[in-house]
């Protein structure tokens, strides 16, 4: 079967390969890195720039107008008495010399005012009602500004109103207010460059765009943009913010213009800033790996064929030693190699202690060559020897065998008799063990039966206790019961003595009634004068009559109480007696169980003194089956020794039988190595 011949050519390849690309990618990476390090730097540095400039520009603009402001002030129409015409052509005149001054006003607090520009008439147009004014009016003083706001009349102007509160040498008050575009700022924006994609853009601080450079960004309103919320949050004027916004996904370097102002300059720059300059990069260092790979491509042609070669002539030496025949290599003429690459290798391949690492590596194969030859020769005279030996060893082998056969057959002997005593003794010790496990199981039962001899006596204790107190409750309860009797018989009494009141109130209503009716007598004999009193006594004769039916009721309930009453006594009497013998009862349960303690505690002394008896048996036992065991783990050693020693009697009868096996072979290897030997041609 024919096999596929592998070449080493491919890891050299790949290894040059990788070697010329590490420092190319390392280069593209390193100037691609350096290269965004320079643009970010450069941008940045045109960020901070373009913010400040557009910010000193604002400022110059605001700076310039409160100057105006101040200087028109010192003149004499503001100075002296207030005059509306002269006041209008002053402001027509500062105002035609300054292109972002759009619009100047003075007004009266009798809303009359001046203005640069006679605007129609507008009757809403009241001057005090506006921020300007009540800005003035609030910061005497003080030169105010407004939030920028759109200019009337235009599409994309925005202007800003400056005033300020004036008052004449007369008293009279009065507000100049001064209306500028950013005409100024505007323009430096259009003049202005950050980078290749970078966007300028002045906002107020509401987040309007006032000014950039593409007007289509103007009127539009930034306030809901995740950077400029950022930018409005942030304590500092200036500085670099970079939220998730969809448009803006850059960020913002952002100028503020310091506290109190009310327009901000913002610059960023597009996604796609320094895509010209990493492609040219790309490019460059694309067209540079291509060549290098190319050159690393002729070097790896070259190199692979060149080692080809090499590896190819040292493989011919070696199959030519698998053959038996030690050559050595000598060195080749020119003439004798050829020419090119074979050429070149077959030059290389000559010994030189003193050459290059191939050269040196040729040197020592003819030394080994050498040392070889030298060896089989020396190996071909031993293995003569060799063969004697093991002659003379292999019979001396069969005769320590045979001694080694009879010594272990003794120790075989020795080993069973003492394995048999050591079974014995083991016996003897597990049946001493299963006595121990009846006398521990008599132990627990022992335990258990104190343990629940001494629950009883806690039991029976309870009861007695629990028995002395029914005894004391019953007690108490027999002694209420003759005070509820006593009570009864008290009621008893009380209830005959209603009786004898009842017969007292009968004899009374009976004397009402003879008086009533002698009344009544007396009343007829009176005639017409006695009638009012015939009326009374037949009155008095009802009423008599009726305490007496009543009094019958009273004795009848009275009666029935008395029945009643006498039956509650006879119930009482039979419950004392009933409890009366159920205290007896009770103090002879009290006196039984009393005897079932006594009893209970003497069981308890009987118990604790078996168990006392058993811990000694236990102890005893312990004793003995320490020392059965002692000595069947000595029997049991003794065994374990004498089958160890048996064992290793077998083991040495195995490895002498192995030895001989061994010797054997050696003897036939000796053989066969006479043979080898014989194949080899070494140069001389």
């Amino acid at each position: 079967m024919k096999y596929k011949q592998k070449s080493i050519g491919r890891y050299v390849a790949f290894i040059l390969i990788f070697t010329a690309l590490i420092p190319v990618l390392a280069m593209l990476f390193s100037t691609l890195q350096s290269t965004l390090t320079l643009l970010e730097e450069r941008n940045t540095d045109a960020q901070y720039s373009a913010a400040n400039t557009i910010m000193a520009v604002k400022d110059d603009l605001m700076e310039a107008t409160e100057y105006r402001i101040e200087t028109l002030e010192q003149g004499p129409e503001f100075q002296e008495a207030f005059d509306l015409p002269a006041i209008a052509k002053l402001l027509q005149t500062s105002s035609a010399a300054d292109n972002n001054v759009k619009y100047a006003i003075f007004a009266k607090e009798d809303n009359s005012y001046a203005e640069s520009i006679d605007l129609p008439a507008n009757a809403n147009f009241i001057p005090t009602e506006r921020p300007w004014y009540q800005n003035a009016v609030a910061n005497p003083g003080k030169v105010v500004r407004t939030q920028p706001y759109l200019n009337d009349g235009t599409e994309n102007e925005y202007v800003v109103t400056l005033s300020k509160l004036i008052t004449n040498q007369a008293g009279e008050k009065g507000v100049l207010a001064v209306d500028v575009s950013y005409h100024t700022v505007d323009a430096t924006i259009k003049n202005l460059a950050v980078g290749r994609t970078g966007e300028i853009l002045f906002v107020s601080s509401e987040g309007i765009i006032m000014n950039a450079a593409n007007k289509k960004e103007i009127n539009k309103d930034m306030s809901k943009d995740a950077n400029f919320k950022a930018i409005k949050q942030s304590s500092k004027d200036k500085g670099f913010v970079n939220e998730q916004s969809k448009k803006y996904s850059e960020g913002f370097y952002f100028d503020k213009g310091g506290k109190g102002s009310t327009t901000w300059a913002l610059v960023t720059w597009q996604s796609n800033e320094y895509q010209d300059e990493i492609r040219s990069l790309l490019i460059t260092s694309s067209i540079v790996a291509l060549v290098m790979m190319a050159i690393v491509a002729l070097v790896v042609i070259f190199t692979t064929s060149l080692v080809r070669e090499i590896v190819t002539s040292l493989s011919n030496q070696f199959e030519k030693i698998s053959q038996g025949k030690l050559q050595l290599i000598l060195p080749s003429s020119k003439k004798e190699s050829g020419r090119g690459i074979r050429g070149l290798a077959h030059r290389f391949i000559r010994p030189d202690e003193q050459g290059n690492e191939i050269h040196q590596l040729i040197a020592r194969y003819n030394h080994m060559i050498q040392s070889i030859g030298k060896l089989i020769q020396r190996v071909q005279g031993q293995s003569q020897h060799v063969a004697t030996m093991s002659d003379s060893l292999l019979e001396l082998s069969k005769q320590t065998s045979t001694a080694t056969e009879e010594v272990t057959e003794t120790i075989t002997g020795i080993a069973e008799v003492t394995s048999s005593q050591a079974g014995e003794t083991e016996q003897s010790v597990t049946q001493v063990q299963q006595l121990s496990d009846v006398v521990q199981e008599l132990l627990t039962n022992v335990s258990d039966m104190n343990t629940q001899s001494q629950t009883s006596v806690d039991t029976n204790r309870q009861s007695v206790q629990i028995m002395d107190q029914v005894s004391s409750n019953w007690q108490t309860e027999l002694s209420q019961m003759n005070a509820l009797m006593q009570q009864m018989t008290s009621m008893n009494t009380n209830i005959q003595n209603i009786n004898q009141i009842i017969s007292v109130i009968n004899d009374i209503s009976y004397q009402t009634n003879l008086l009533a009716l002698n009344a009544s007598i007396e009343a007829s004999r009176a005639g017409e004068s006695g009638k009012g009193f015939a009326v009374v006594a037949t009155e008095i004769r009802k009423l008599a009559e009726q305490s007496k039916a009543s009094t019958l009721e009273i004795e009848q309930i009275i009666a029935q109480i008395q029945e009643q009453s006498k039956e509650m006594v006879n119930q009482t009497s039979r419950s004392l007696d009933g409890g009366e013998k159920q205290s007896q009862l009770i103090n002879q349960a009290i006196h039984s169980s009393n005897e079932v303690f006594n009893q209970n505690n003497q069981l308890l002394a009987n118990i604790q003194t078996i168990q006392s008896a058993t811990d000694d048996i236990v102890a005893i036992q312990q004793v003995v089956l320490e020392n059965l065991e002692n000595i069947s783990a000595s029997t049991e050693e003794n065994a374990a020794g004498t089958q160890e020693v048996s064992a290793n009697a077998e083991e040495v009868l195995a490895t002498m039988e192995e030895f001989i096996g061994h010797v054997a072979e050696l003897q036939t290897i000796s053989d066969d190595l006479q043979q080898l030997t014989r194949q080899f041609d070494v140069e001389k």
